[in-house]
């Protein structure tokens, strides 16, 4: 039985997607084929069909999440630029890898990747560092924005107590607000 041509694309966009939450919860290198393939409800036969190799994939899932994470960004003027910081600093990305930012979740093995894999994150992080210095006009406070509000969601994700958490989101993002130069906003 032939699929239609759609199909595969089809295929792919599912196992990329469900791939890439299991990847951000579990960690890609730790996560076998068969538990990502399952995810997606398919065999590892059907993703040799889409990928030549896993890591294939993860360049695939840095690609997407990345994409994913410059539209969350984009087109944002500074009091919108920081909502959707606020947005990232909560305690929902921080207990839900699964349906965040790649960059917390899998930056270690990004590093460990093949040179394919680092380029194409490197292209789409400055990607978004363009983008947040068009909306705020300096690329050093851009840098300083992505590293502070990453980093905080790395560190809030080690922390065994919620409150703790809770503390290290509102300190980045207060210093989000500074680093905007904007006035601290009740209730964000």
């Amino acid at each position: 039985m032939r699929y239609p041509p759609e199909h595969k694309a089809a295929a792919r966009a599912k196992l990329l997607a469900a791939s890439a939450a299991v990847a951000k919860k579990e960690g890609f290198s730790h996560t076998g084929m068969d538990a990502l393939t399952a995810a997606a409800g398919m065999t590892t036969g059907a993703f040799y069909s889409q990928f030549s190799s896993k890591q294939e994939l993860l360049s695939a899932i840095v690609e997407q999440e990345l994409t994913k994470t410059l539209a969350l960004f984009s087109q944002k003027t500074p009091e919108q630029l920081l909502v959707a910081l606020g947005r990232y600093l909560s305690l929902s990305h921080v207990e839900h890898p699964e349906a965040g930012c790649a960059i917390p979740s899998l930056g270690a093995e990004i590093a460990r990747a093949d040179l394919a894999t680092k380029q194409c994150f490197e292209q789409h992080l400055c990607q978004l560092v363009y983008v947040i210095t068009q909306t705020i006009g300096d690329e050093k406070r851009a840098w300083a924005i992505i590293c502070q509000a990453i980093g905080g969601v790395v560190v809030a994700r080690a922390m065994a107590s919620s409150e703790l958490q809770q503390t290290v989101l509102q300190a980045v993002q207060e210093s989000g607000r500074q680093v905007l130069q904007l006035e601290p906003l009740s209730d964000v």
